[in-house]
């Protein structure tokens, strides 16, 4: 069995989790922003775990750790001791890497300390140079192996990255809007929509059509639109970096030219706040949009909307089954869920 955790973002670890465990992993611990779990066999399919921002080889947990500067020499001492061989001999399975390999550093923490995510990694790095004869850089794009180092608290978790880049970082995201999603939260609307191969799914207000891309990874038939006539076009050309086909058009939201109940399941990140702006009264924006998702959803159809006005969202045959808080742009928006409550 390998030991693995995965990070993602904050409110969407339970999401992750159920992936995980679809793709035949034992789930375990769930912290924050953290689900660990173990595997057999082949991790090759692992690679395509689509909710987390990124998946690691665990190496070692330590505890104790203060947040006085006398810490950085405590953490050069424990990267000269770090047993990576283990991690390195995975990854390598996966693609060529050297013995001693370049390696970059990437930290981050939980709770206040005396010293930075700088310091933390050169502490690091320092010790596992000593230790391994492995070569450091600074540039995550130039190293072949990522070392992670996660604080929480007292608890620190290391891990080598499985993959030779974070999963989020998708190679078809290369046109981007104002507001547009991360590939790993398209992902988690998906999710929690239950998505299956050869459904109907519509993004009314596409962007940069992540959700739209990631659905047509899927095996879903997808389509969508903007009123930004440069969205659409971003949409298309993300869809063509990804090699899926899908529909979209510039459109008023508000009056889709689709057909009542055409559509099996509708996910989007609605205009919200800072990145998006609306013309005119908003609360009127979002019940007009409603009244339009609702009346394009079949009947037995899903609805997964990101924004951070829920209370706007209204629905008067829908039911909701769910809401997560996640955390998005320095802010608290909510994942709504909605399942169509009367077949008639």
């Amino acid at each position: 069995m390998t030991a693995l955790f995965a990070l993602t973002s904050r409110g969407l670890e339970a999401v992750c989790a159920r992936e995980m465990q679809r793709l035949g992993l034992a789930v375990g611990e769930i912290g924050y922003r953290r689900v660990h779990a173990q595997a057999r066999g082949d991790l090759r399919p692992l690679l395509d775990l689509s909710t987390a921002d990124d998946l690691f080889v665990e190496v070692s947990r330590w505890s104790g750790t203060g947040h006085t500067r006398a810490e950085l020499d405590a953490l050069r001492e424990l990267g000269r001791q770090l047993q990576l061989d283990p991690a390195l001999a995975t990854c390598a399975r996966l693609r060529p890497l050297a013995q001693s390999p370049v390696f970059s550093v990437t930290a981050n923490f939980v709770g206040r300390r005396n010293y930075s995510s700088d310091e933390i990694k050169t502490a690091l790095a320092a010790g596992i140079e000593a230790g391994h004869g492995w070569v450091y850089s600074a540039d995550d794009r130039a190293a072949a192996l990522n070392v992670r180092l996660f604080i929480e608290h007292d608890q620190v978790l290391v891990g080598v990255r499985l993959a030779a880049r974070p999963l989020h970082r998708r190679g078809y995201k290369q046109e981007q809007r104002p507001g547009s999603l991360k590939p790993t939260v398209a992902a988690a609307l998906l999710e929690l929509l239950d998505l299956h191969a050869g459904e109907t799914l519509l993004d009314p207000c596409c962007g940069a059509g992540t959700i739209l891309v990631e659905a047509a990874r899927r095996g879903a038939l997808v389509q969508g639109g903007d009123v930004d006539a440069g969205a659409v076009a971003a949409t298309l050309a993300n869809a063509g970096h990804a090699g899926v086909a899908l529909a979209a058009e510039e459109w008023d939201a508000r009056r889709l030219p689709l057909p009542d109940r055409s559509v099996e399941t509708i996910a989007s990140n609605l205009p919200w706040d800072r990145q998006v702006s609306i013309e005119g009264d908003e609360a009127t924006f979002y019940a007009q949009l409603c009244a339009e998702m609702e009346r394009v959803l079949a009947p037995g159809g899903r609805v997964a909307l990101l924004t951070n006005r829920p209370e706007w969202l209204h629905f008067p045959r829908l039911a909701c089954r769910q809401q997560v808080e996640i955390s998005l742009f320095g802010q608290r928006p909510v994942i709504g869920v909605y399942f169509f409550d009367d077949p008639m």
